[in-house]
This record gives C-alpha cells, structure tokens and sequence, in this order.
C-alpha cells in the first residue's frame, strides 16, 4: 500500500472506496491522485447543478401554473437522478474534503 493509499485511508476512505477506485483505474487509466483530485472537482459541480436545479423549482413554485410545478418537478428530479447516479456521491464528497484539506494543509506550509 503507497503513502497515497495511506493517506487516503486516514481522511476517511474505505478499503472499498480504494477497490472502485482502482477497477476504474484499470479500465480507464490515470493515477489515482488524479482520480482523486478530479472527482473532489466534480462534487462542486454536482453541488452546482443540484443547486441551479432548486432554484429552477422555487421558480416554478413562485411564478408557475399548478400542473407546469407537478411536470417540471418530476422532471427535475429525474435530472437531480441522473446526475447524481453518475457520480457517487460518498466517495466524490470524500475526495472533495481530502483535496479541501489537502489544500489548506500546503498553502499552511
């Protein structure tokens, strides 16, 4: 196991978090700090999204006809769905507080 592992598994990765990380690294390539570091990226964007998506629904609630909320509320949370099943959000909020503190952590040095 690398230091990186090690780290890994002291700011709160599984060993199980570090087996799906490595079968998708085998399959698609890249090192696994980079894994990391990019999926800590992505969970601002899907915070983003699913941000833009509430606001989009209390539109609809303020200014929308009844049966527009009930169809563009459905259909927000199939989006909400979608992008949240495309990226898992245990282990991308995982790599968001890692590189967080990682972060903090080098510009303190």
């Amino acid at each position: 196991m690398t230091s990186f592992e090690m780290e890994l598994l002291e700011s709160g990765f599984t060993a199980k978090d570090l087996n799906y990380l490595h079968k998708n690294i085998s399959r698609y390539g890249s090192s696994l700090r980079e894994v990391v570091l990019e999926l800590g990226k992505r969970f601002v964007m899907v915070l983003s999204i699913s941000a833009g998506v509430s606001l989009v629904f209390l539109a609809l609630v303020l200014f929308a006809e009844r049966h527009n909320i009930i169809s563009g509320g459905v259909s927000l949370i199939v989006v909400l769905l979608i992008t949240w099943f495309f990226q898992p959000p245990v282990i991308t909020y995982k790599a968001w507080r890692y590189r967080k503190l990682s972060l903090s952590s080098s510009k303190g040095r």
